[in-house]
């Protein structure tokens, strides 16, 4: 059986304080591309996988908005509260839920700022946050006031005395304040990358389930987001929260491949045509498409944009992106050949309806969207020139 050789290499303690590191903690080391570049070693990515949290950080939040809910019931002599309903249990922890869980993230992002810049920049780490940030609260707010629609279904009219109410209450905010300490924690480009899949793909499902009463297929797709649909904020919102993620993973990917293969035009033009598709897709979202009005003309504009630079990216990716694989090139060129012939089947020719139409181009659309960004992921994960290395 062969032995391996172990290698030293000597970190100076200036370095090793200023990475955060210490014995048992592991690092990546990347080689050149070339004898003029240098060796890099930055700490390990997934080391932030096994952090611990500390109870106290969503305890002692998650106590104090109890302390306030128990006050408010006692001052306003409510001994019986419905777990629904416009002054509820509900109502209560979507308000306080939000705040406190907004207040938990970022309390945790700031404190977590030097673990979090190991593996996105200065720039990045400031210029992600708002986004970030928006994205979860909008997640939050969505899941809270879903998951008690559905509550109040399943119990309803089911009241509950203070004491109890006031326990269910501190019970669903420490979730709240766990979960959303949990997402910085795991804060990385796979876990917005997934986020992204799911929020889209839940979102559009569950407002065409919510709309098959009033039969949405006999108009298009942007009924789901029109006043005369059940639940358009869902499918609007559904919308904005994709584009946000997908803003804020652009911006992680591309600045991540920046600082591992150099600046490229070639790469900041994909990245400009990946960032406007995404605003577009907000776009979309943000400007329902209800009457003749303005709203109605901004957002067939950017519906319009949004098929515009999406067919550009896909016609010019074979020399945005050098490095591509040639099924992933096929595959590209393949989707873009449907998008035509679906155009073509659609006006002039009229063989689909405007739903079957904007159905295929959606799917195709966003499926190729996400395999890009997963190529993209791919680059920055399987490099062959990283190795991971053990602090002793």
């Amino acid at each position: 059986m062969k032995s391996e050789t172990t290698h030293h290499i000597n970190i100076p303690t200036q370095v090793a304080e200023h990475l955060n590191v210490k014995p048992g903690d592991k690092l990546q080391l990347t080689l050149p591309d070339d004898d003029n570049e240098q060796v890099t070693i930055r700490p390990d990515k997934p080391a932030r996988e096994h952090q611990t949290l500390p109870i106290r950080w969503f305890l002692l939040p998650s106590i104090l908005a109890s302390v306030l809910f128990f006050a408010y019931l006692s001052n306003q002599g409510i001994n019986q509260i419905a777990l629904a309903g416009t002054n509820s249990i509900a109502s209560a922890v979507i308000i306080l839920g939000i705040v406190s869980g907004s207040l938990s993230f970022l309390f945790f992002y700031f404190k977590q700022k030097h673990d979090i810049q190991r593996w996105l920049t200065g720039s990045l780490y400031w210029r992600s946050f708002p986004t970030i940030w928006l994205s979860f609260m909008i997640i939050l707010t969505t899941c809270l006031l879903g998951f008690f629609w559905f509550a109040g279904i399943l119990f309803k009219g089911a009241t509950f005395d203070q004491f109890t109410s006031t326990f269910m209450f501190f019970l669903f905010i420490s979730l709240i304040n766990y979960l959303m300490i949990l997402s910085v924690s795991a804060l990385s480009i796979t876990m917005i990358f997934s986020l992204l899949v799911s929020v889209i793909v839940a979102g559009v499902l569950s407002s065409m389930i919510t709309n098959s009463n009033k039969r949405w297929w006999e108009h298009n797709i942007s009924f789901l987001g029109t006043e005369k649909a059940a639940y358009s904020w869902q499918f609007n919102l559904t919308l904005i929260v994709s584009a946000l993620l997908t803003v804020a993973l652009v911006d992680f990917i591309f600045s991540s491949l920046r600082k591992q293969f150099g600046s490229s035009k070639r790469m900041l033009t994909l990245r400009i045509l990946l960032t406007l598709t995404a605003i577009c897709l907000g776009g979309v979202g943000a400007f329902a498409n209800n009457g003749r009005g303005l709203m109605h003309e901004l957002h067939d504009q950017t519906a319009s944009f949004l098929v515009y630079f999406m067919i550009i990216t896909i016609v010019a990716i074979r020399y945005l992106l050098p490095k591509v694989t040639p099924e992933f090139l096929t595959l590209s060129y393949i989707i873009g050949g449907l998008l035509v012939v679906t155009t073509i089947l659609f006006q002039p020719v009229g063989y689909l309806s405007l739903t079957a139409y904007e159905l295929v181009a959606f799917i195709m659309s966003f499926s190729w969207m996400l395999l890009l960004l997963q190529t993209l992921q791919r680059m920055l994960v399987h490099d062959q020139r990283t190795f991971t290395v053990t602090i002793e």
